[in-house]
């Protein structure tokens, strides 16, 4: 078994412990979070694992409704698997692909931009919503065009549930991830190309030409 990758999953497991409130649904998401961290850590420094901390909460359809919390995520749940049955799945199918592309290609996951992209695709229907006297016009029609606004809105909360708020760049439109530093500009040019035909102006060297012989002075006779 393969470690998981590293996604800032010690940042994200923070905010959402500490924004879970009384959501079972976050804790569960938490303790999955830490569950791969130790699953990376254990790979990587080859320590022993306790098997009592990979244990989980159950999924929501596998824990019994007797308590007030349980009780308020099931009604979450069904609410928005009845408003958006085609939208919630799609939205989670695109949030899984575009956090594939994190940190290579993105840095961060973009909540603003799914969250405004369902403002855009809604609010026309919104504004041209007309209501008719068949149930089809009234209420099927905007509930079938609905799922499209719906699948970018459900992107976006998987976003927020999953803890991105607390990366950098969650914020904006589409935070790619900056190049990589580097030290020297290389230019592809060498020391020994100043001296060929290229895009630098060089003066060409004089030619050599013919060597003379050195020309030694005679020998002057001293007066005796």
């Amino acid at each position: 078994m393969s470690a998981p990758a590293d996604r800032f999953d010690e940042i994200r497991r923070k905010w959402i412990a500490l924004h879970q409130h009384t959501f079972i649904f976050q804790k569960r998401r938490a303790e999955i979070l830490a569950r791969q961290m130790r699953i990376r850590a254990g790979k990587l420094t080859s320590a022993r694992e306790d098997p009592a901390d990979d244990d989980v909460i159950h999924h929501l359809l596998a824990r019994p409704i007797k308590t007030p919390y349980a009780a308020l995520d099931f009604a979450i749940v069904a609410v928005a698997a009845v408003l958006a049955p085609i939208g919630w799945p799609a939205g989670r199918a695109i949030y899984k692909g575009c956090v594939q592309l994190i940190p290579d290609t993105l840095r961060s996951y973009p909540v603003a931009a799914f969250m405004w992209a369902s403002v855009v695709t809604g609010l026309p229907l919104v504004l041209l919503y007309a209501p008719d006297t068949t149930l089809a016009q009234t209420v099927l029609l905007p509930w079938v065009l609905g799922q499209l606004p719906a699948t970018a809105l459900a992107a976006g909360i998987y976003g927020i549930l999953e803890g991105w708020l607390a990366v950098d760049g969650s914020r904006d439109w589409w935070p790619m991830r900056p190049p990589a530093p580097t030290e020297m500009v290389d230019f592809g040019l060498q020391a020994r190309d100043l001296t060929m035909p290229g895009i630098f102006g060089t003066q060409p060297t004089p030619p050599v030409g013919e060597r003379s012989p050195i020309i030694r002075e005679p020998k002057r006779k001293k007066n005796r």
